[in-house]
């Protein structure tokens, strides 16, 4: 069963973030993460924001320590999340109602009906994604949406050094991509057709499929990609980013880089089989669960 065409832009009535509450989320990011990082997160709240309806519990799957959350409108809404780390959840319940849950093994919040779920980059590191999938349909509440973020196959491929290393040595390109792959504990690196059976084998009707990212966000994010590595490491014994530092420094200082990222990610929404796509963002919807 084929799933509608996967769409190029934002639907007609829902208004896009302006560029000043783009900036503002930026000048957030910049004082919490690395900028590869803030970049792609951005990107995410742009899309998600773009296509947010509704009202009604939310369900954040793999919400790390809660931040995206300090910077979303949901004063008018319950956000649940859940993650597999101890120390996150720690932060997150600062934020959010949240609590140490593996989505593998057990229905997230068991005694809450969820209107949307958000699967913001997370999915794809649960090794059984099957079970994941069909606890979070037991979660949702009978017509709910999911909007989920995840990579597509050839993510790690994208950017000059890896065209150039295709083209020449292959090989080579090909162990650099599973070197990112496995850095990042990506289980599951599948096409569009394949997430959308998926979705559907588990009482999730597909509404729609959009690739996430161009040309200059993708050119951005692998330049800055090799400090944020270093940042990443930091975060596993410290907690927290060495980019949280940051918050001490003036607005004016960060400037040149919120408008850099605000430039990268003003259109964060392309086809779905574009070649610069190097995530989808799904939507489906909570059917009837399969007999």
């Amino acid at each position: 069963m084929e799933t509608e065409i996967p769409v190029t832009t934002p639907p007609d009535d829902v208004r896009a973030p302006s560029d000043e509450q783009i900036e503002r989320w930026a000048y957030e990011y910049l004082r919490h993460a690395p900028l590869s990082l803030t970049l792609r997160e951005i990107h995410r709240l742009v899309a998600v924001e773009t296509v947010s309806t509704g009202a009604g519990p939310v369900l954040d799957v793999g919400c790390g320590d809660g931040f995206w959350w300090t910077l979303r409108d949901h004063e008018d809404r319950e956000v649940y999340g859940i993650d597999i780390s101890v120390r996150e959840i720690a932060q997150a319940r600062t934020r959010i109602k949240a609590e140490v849950t593996d989505v593998s093994k057990e229905q997230p919040f068991p005694e809450t009906k969820f209107e949307q779920i958000i699967g913001n980059c997370s999915l794809e590191h649960v090794p059984d994604i099957d079970a994941a999938l069909a606890n979070l349909r037991k979660a949702a509440a009978h017509g709910a949406r999911l909007v989920m973020f995840v990579p597509t196959p050839r993510w790690a491929y994208q950017g000059r050094l890896q065209s150039w290393l295709l083209k020449h040595a292959p090989r080579v390109a090909m162990s650099v991509s599973g070197a990112l792959n496995g850095f990042f504990q990506h289980w599951h690196l599948y096409d569009s057709k394949v997430w959308m059976r998926l979705l559907q084998q588990h009482g999730w009707n597909v509404r729609a499929i959009y690739g996430m990212g161009s040309a200059r966000s993708e050119f951005l994010y692998r330049l800055f990609l090799p400090p944020s590595f270093a940042e990443f490491l930091i975060k596993q014994v410290t907690g927290k980013y060495p980019s949280r530092l940051l918050r001490h420094v003036p607005n004016a200082m960060l400037a040149p880089f919120a408008r850099l990222v605000r430039w990268a990610v003003s259109a964060p929404l392309v086809a779905a089989d574009s070649p610069t796509a190097y995530e989808y963002m799904i939507i489906a919807e909570a059917t009837d669960l399969p007999r």
